[in-house]
């Protein structure tokens, strides 16, 4: 069985910035984010959601 009364409570929207402070990405990558993602998207290239859901007994 899967999850029930899923949620999210939460969303966290990420800037290139943001990502950069975790090792998800190398300099070249984010280099690559910089200059291809235009300028008015860069606050917002990933979210982060929280999710809660309970597992039916």
């Amino acid at each position: 069985m899967g999850f029930a009364s899923i949620e999210i409570s939460e969303r966290m929207a990420f800037g290139i910035d943001d990502v950069a402070l975790y090792p998800l990405f190398d300099a070249d990558v984010l280099d690559l984010m910089r200059r291809t993602i235009p300028a008015e998207r860069q606050h917002d290239v990933c979210a982060g959601v929280i999710v809660r859901a309970r597992k039916p007994s």
